[in-house]
């Protein structure tokens, strides 16, 4: 099986550096008032009486990537000067040196509008005006950076008892509870577990809250959450009890996976009809080739882009997204399973369906065969 990864798709990051200095020497700088400016004293100022960490932190909250910058793809460093008087206000704030209009804007904006919270700069004991720089850094951060391990969507190389076949009929047979039935609840619930060195499951625990319908009923509906918990807990009951997988193997040697997350799906009528969609098989899904190299979760990672407003509202997370490679190798039915807001839904669901089909589907013993994956993208500003 392919290996899942977190998809970290930071669209931008903004960095600050972690020092404010002087202008120049000891010398009283030049200065509009009538006051002198220095731009180095015995007791220079100081944020909140906490140092250069606390304005990184300050700027950070506060710095919004404009969306300009963004759509034009506009990175650098912008160096601001600045003076904090003798009240500890900010004044005469200026672009010393910018790299594009909207991020020197924001640069200039936030040190502008600082609040009077310095602790001023002492000369032989008495307070006094000191002019600083900063530089704010504006840095798109590279995505091939930002690939790193995460979960085993499906299975990796451990295997289930009998096969594939034999873990959906495993899925298909969870003990229905009274109290569900009764309530006439339907659903999935995605299970999130590991495996353990002997392959036997740990950690298992609902991926998300079960959300299901009432049979008859096309449209979602709330189910009473003591339904929904008792469902939780019957599919996780039923995960944690699987016999033992033949674990992942590394060196010759039996290592625990990584996460795998399979669903475990609640139906009055089970359809005797309903087609296969394995979790793993003899052969997975082939997106490499020869001219492009690229496995399907660095293509999703290369085509999810970070919303602008979901930037600007800071809106972060993990989005758990299930699509199906159907048996021509075209992904399809993609569903997120685990939301954390309606533009970052939006974006991975558009880089599921924006993929060209893979070169080969999956096949198993030799025939080609449905398969799922459960993805998680990564949304983080950092």
């Amino acid at each position: 099986m392919q290996n899942a990864y977190c998809l970290a798709i930071v669209g931008a990051l903004l960095t600050i550096t972690p020092s404010l200095f002087a202008q120049s020497t000891s010398n009283p700088a030049a200065t509009t008032t009538t006051s002198p400016v220095y731009t180095y004293v015995e007791q220079m100022p100081s944020f909140r009486g906490g140092g250069t960490d606390s304005v990184i932190a300050y700027i950070r909250h506060n710095t919004r990537y404009p969306a300009e910058a963004l759509q034009t793809g506009a990175v650098g460093r912008v160096f601001v000067s600045f003076v904090v008087n003798a009240q500890g206000q900010v004044e005469q704030a200026q672009v010393l040196k910018g790299v594009h209009p909207a991020l020197d804007q924001e640069a200039l904006r936030v040190i502008s509008t600082m609040p009077a919270a310095w602790q001023p700069g002492k000369k032989q004991g008495q307070p006094v005006s000191v002019a600083l720089t900063m530089p704010i850094n504006f840095a798109m951060q590279s995505q091939s950076k930002l690939l790193a391990p995460y979960a085993n969507t499906n299975a990796g190389s451990a295997k289930y008892p009998g096969g594939p076949d034999a873990l959906l009929a495993y899925l298909a047979s969870a003990p229905y509870p009274e109290a569900a039935r009764a309530a006439q609840a339907e659903g999935r619930v995605f299970i999130k577990f590991k495996l353990d060195a002997t392959g036997k499951v740990i950690e298992a625990r609902p991926l998300t809250a079960f959300e299901g319908t009432q049979q008859g009923k096309s449209k979602p509906r709330t189910i009473n959450k003591q339904v929904g918990s008792t469902l939780e807990q019957a599919a996780t009951q039923w995960i944690s009890a699987m016999p033992a997988w033949t674990p992942v193997s590394k060196n010759g040697a039996p290592v625990a996976s990584s996460a795998i997350i399979l669903p475990v799906t609640f139906r009055l009528t089970p359809s005797a009809s309903a087609e296969k969609v394995y979790p793993y098989a003899d052969q997975m899904p082939v997106f490499k080739t020869l001219t492009d190299p690229t496995d399907i979760l660095t293509k999703l990672q290369r085509a999810a882009k970070y919303p602008p407003m979901a930037l600007r509202n800071k809106m972060q997370g993990d989005v758990y997204v299930y699509f199906e490679v159907n048996e021509a190798g075209a992904l399809e039915k993609p569903e997120i399973v685990s939301s954390v807001g309606r533009e970052l839904d939006d974006a991975v669901l558009a880089a599921v369906r924006s993929q060209h089909p893979a070169v080969a589907p999956a096949k198993q013993e030799g025939k080609p065969v449905k398969v799922f994956y459960v993805v998680p993208l990564s949304f983080h500003i950092m």
